[in-house]
């Protein structure tokens, strides 16, 4: 018998769906797709929260069931952190960490695309865009894409999520793909906008844009893993309109200090955390990339057309510019760039450890723990501030981007948005780290707010006790002299107001000075 089609109980137990939804479908139950299934235009597919929605590896001739929403369908698809809607694969085998089991997620629109009108890659005979940039094709939030990115053929993989032509009036929030055996996220064209995205583990590029996008990412995270790829490939079509035109905030890629890559679908081999190639434009900022491998670069340009590079932000002339800015945290024993000839503009980053509060430089599926919260403070008094609290830049002034005082994907202050739906947090790898200033290398689980305060007061009462013996101590060594203090002299330095000038004599008669100085202290 064929095992690659042998269902879970679960998934034998599903409701079977196959073919095209032509009128308005709700999924209140779980569902195995046994085939490629589209949502026609004018239809809604709503998928209730904690709906999991299983999939073949294949239709029996080869070809990955997808679920695919066509140009002017909607899906509505609002999980929850404790009921998120999850698609992964049916099959019983090797489904830990398995890849390519199924295809894949696929939204397509009518707004704008390099050309017009382009053909979805992993579907055939199916085209999107057109001139609506505001477009809704519905709602994705507290989703995760788990195991797909089936090989249709050469050069013919479906993504986890793709947004293929989709406006900006579409949400898409809390979602996460993982283990996907091509990209994560790929955006063909369009102006969607994504906020709170996981990508763990995918066999290529994690978020990956193309073709004239025009969109806003903010908090995404990456962990790129042993054979991961890049965290991002950021494409357009050289000088061509419309220009690709990404702006990515508050990010954090995690790579492996002995990663190599082993992508089946890329042009090269070539290890980076991100490649920015053909003329993209764009802006990125507030950007945390770490585990920067010794074969690696942080940042790899390629391609590039007439489009500005610059490192100071213009207040004008999008889309026909790329910011990357220099405080933008790159981390490790690699390069921070590998720029190829007619990329030059980029130069400056700030190179310090991030100071995430727990993460293996050999980060993998196979880690027993991580937190990726970064640290506030180094120190637990609270005076080293921690590099992803320092040169934060501003961004972007409208109803998207959260104005928030730390780089990276996560504060320092609050739970991860990652903790109840993610894959980590289903595998109990990820961990929980709450009390400020903590170390970078703690592995313990917070057990909520009693112990924070206890340590604290532990410190407070230590610092109280070391000042005292201190204290004790240098009083008793100038006591004679405070006690035979007398009038020759003066009590303030005239040189040095800060300095308090003393004057003893001791039991030879001469006379000593005593300087002490004042320093201002904050208490």
């Amino acid at each position: 018998s064929d095992n690659s089609r042998i269902l879970s109980d679960a998934a034998a137990g599903a409701d079977t769906v196959c073919g095209t939804l032509s009128s308005d479908t709700t999924w209140s139950s779980d569902v195995t797709l046994s085939c490629q299934v589209f949502v026609a235009s004018g239809a809604t597919l709503t998928i209730n929260a904690g709906v999991t929605v299983y999939a073949y590896p294949d239709d029996g001739s080869g070809i990955a069931p997808a679920l695919i929403i066509l140009p002017g369908a909607t899906i509505e698809a609002s999980g929850s952190a404790s009921a998120p809607i999850t698609f992964t694969t049916g099959v019983t085998q090797d489904t830990a960490t398995g890849r390519g089991l199924w295809g894949g997620l696929i939204v397509m629109g009518n707004a704008p695309v390099y050309q017009g009108t382009q053909e979805v890659e992993g579907i055939t005979g199916q085209t999107y865009g057109g001139n609506d940039a505001t477009e809704s094709s519905g709602t994705l939030e507290y989703v995760r894409v788990w195991h797909g990115g089936s090989v249709i053929g050469e050069n013919n993989e479906i993504n986890g999520i793709t947004l293929a032509g989709v406006g900006s009036g579409t949400t898409v929030r809390f979602c996460e793909v993982a283990f996907n055996l091509d990209d994560g996220f790929e955006m063909f064209g369009g102006t969607v906008n994504l906020k709170y995205i996981s990508v763990l583990f995918v066999g290529d590029d994690a978020i990956d844009t193309d073709e004239g996008y025009q969109g806003k990412i903010q908090f995404a995270f990456v962990m790129i893993g042993t054979d991961g790829h890049h965290g991002t490939e950021m494409d357009s079509k050289g000088d061509a309109s419309p220009r690709s035109f990404p702006q990515l905030y508050s990010a954090t890629f995690v790579g492996h200090l002995s990663g190599t890559p082993s992508s089946v679908s890329s042009d090269d081999q070539i290890e980076a955390m991100m490649r920015l190639r053909e003329g993209t434009g764009g802006e990125f900022g507030n950007l945390i990339l770490t585990n920067v491998n010794v074969d690696a670069v942080g940042v790899y340009q390629d391609s590039c057309g007439s489009e500005i590079r610059t490192q100071e932000l213009p207040s004008s002339g999008k889309p026909d510019y790329m910011w990357f800015s220099s405080n933008n945290i790159v981390s490790g024993p690699g390069a921070s760039f590998e720029l190829r000839p007619g990329c030059d503009g980029i130069t400056t980053v700030i190179g310090s450890d991030p100071a995430l509060r727990l993460m293996p430089t050999d980060a993998d599926y196979d880690s027993t723990s991580i937190d990726p919260s970064v640290l506030e403070f180094l120190d637990a008094e609270k005076t080293i501030p921690g590099p992803a609290y320092s040169f934060v830049d501003d961004v972007p002034d409208d109803n998207f981007f959260d104005s928030v005082p730390y780089k990276g994907a996560f504060s320092s202050d609050q739970s991860t948005w990652l903790v109840g739906w993610s894959w980590l947090a289903d595998n109990d790898v990820l961990v929980e780290t709450s009390t400020p200033g903590a170390s970078s290398s703690s592995k313990k689980k917070s057990s909520g707010i009693a112990e924070p305060i206890f340590w604290t007061i532990i410190a407070i009462l230590i610092v109280v006790v070391i000042a005292a013996c201190i204290m004790g101590y240098i009083c008793m060594g100038y006591k004679n002299k405070y006690e035979q203090l007398i009038d020759q002299g003066d009590i303030l330095n005239p040189t040095n107001p800060a300095a308090l000038h003393l004057h003893s004599v001791g039991e030879n008669g001469d006379t000593e000075n005593i300087e002490l100085t004042v320093k201002d202290t904050e208490v």
